[in-house]
């Protein structure tokens, strides 16, 4: 399904990858990810499956390459993006009850219900996943998104960085701003052990805060 399906839909709309993650790239260097992630506790009888997004602004990025990474890849995995969520289609009807997948979810039983997946997920990266991250390309969007915690997108659980500082990540380079200020005073006041390189993080933030110092 990954390959014969999900694969030439992806990269008919730009992206690059193969199963199970495909990434997109922006003209700023943003990341967007598609990732495909099966379930531990799958079966010989059934296999569930999980369809995981991520952002991984070009600024969070360069940052977690250099330090927090220590064998990066080319291109980001969806456990390297800043923010994260996952497609529930389900979500989106009354009691989570979906007209097709049920309350079920991505799940395969037999060649009829991976059929049934198949066609559900197709339509769902057509109409509302490759839309949505596309318009994400888009700086002033992706931020304006991010600001308003709209689209269910969260600050990825492991990073463990209050919203307002992965915000401000986003808008490094468009150079001094009252969110970068505020990012900065909150890194300053996280307690130790709260995030992995916080010196390095916090030099980020001041460096984008100071005056034509933004390259």
């Amino acid at each position: 399904m990954l390959r014969s399906r999900v694969g030439p839909l992806l990269r008919n709309a730009g992206f690059t990858g193969t199963a199970p993650t495909w990434c997109l790239r922006s003209a700023l260097g943003d990341y967007a990810v598609v990732n495909f992630a099966r379930s531990r506790w799958n079966t010989a009888d059934e296999v569930r499956f999980d369809v995981n997004l991520g952002l991984a602004p070009r600024a969070w990025w360069s940052f977690s390459t250099r330090f927090l990474l220590d064998r990066a890849p080319k291109t980001p995995r969806v456990h390297d993006g800043l923010f994260d969520k996952r497609c529930h289609p389900e979500r989106r009807y009354p009691d989570w009850r979906h007209p097709v997948l049920g309350r079920d979810g991505w799940v395969v039983r037999d060649a009829a219900s991976a059929e049934v997946c198949a066609e559900v997920l197709c339509d769902e990266l057509t109409s509302v996943v490759i839309p949505e991250l596309l318009a994400l390309q888009d700086r002033a969007t992706l931020i304006a998104t991010l600001r308003a915690e709209a689209d269910d997108w969260g600050v990825a659980a492991w990073y463990r960085l209050p919203r307002k500082v992965a915000v401000a990540l986003v808008m490094v380079d468009d150079g001094p701003s009252p969110d970068i200020a505020e990012a900065i005073h909150i890194v300053r006041s996280l307690p130790a052990g709260r995030f992995e390189a916080r010196d390095a993080l916090l030099d980020v933030l001041i460096h984008a805060q100071t005056p034509n110092s933004v390259t």
